[in-house]
């Protein structure tokens, strides 16, 4: 199983202009990686970052897996259905943070709420932990997380 970077070029798919525009990311790259459920990633789009963003399996009918993008990153790089991109992604960094290892060590509640949750709940976790963007804003967004899992621990 590699964990190397990829590259590739696909075109930009929209099927609901709603939505927004996607691509799609071959199944070939997938299975290098051994990917079995959404998965973070970073990387770009012609040279544009993406920042840390998730891909996710596209369903039974393919075994490619695929990307939504944000307008922001849409209007960035100039994106339009039918355009041909470069795209470069890597796997994210899953290491819980300091700050969430430290409360694990030191609150039992916390640390059993926190193995008792599924993967991709961990993976959501630590981006909405890691999206904030102070220390201050980290340390409350760890509190909500402590409440919220452990009352839904509270509940099974």
């Amino acid at each position: 199983m590699s964990k190397a970077p990829i590259r590739f070029r696909t075109q930009l798919l929209c099927n609901d202009p709603r939505l927004g525009l996607w691509f799609q990311i071959p199944a070939r790259f997938i299975r290098e990686w051994g990917l079995t459920q959404t998965t973070t990633v970073e990387g770009s789009i012609n040279g544009h970052p993406l920042g840390r963003r998730a891909i996710k399996d596209s369903g039974p009918k393919t075994d490619d897996w695929y990307m939504g993008l944000t307008k922001p990153i849409t209007n960035a790089i100039g994106g339009r259905e039918g355009d041909e991109v470069e795209i470069e992604l890597w796997l994210s960094d899953m290491t819980l943070p300091p700050e969430m290892t430290a409360r694990m060590n030191s609150d039992a509640a916390y640390a059993r709420a926190w193995e008792a949750l599924k993967p991709n709940h961990q993976r959501a976790a630590i981006e909405h932990y890691l999206e904030a963007k102070t220390p201050a804003g980290r340390t409350a967004r760890l509190e909500k997380i402590s409440r919220s899992i452990k009352a839904r621990g509270a509940k099974a």
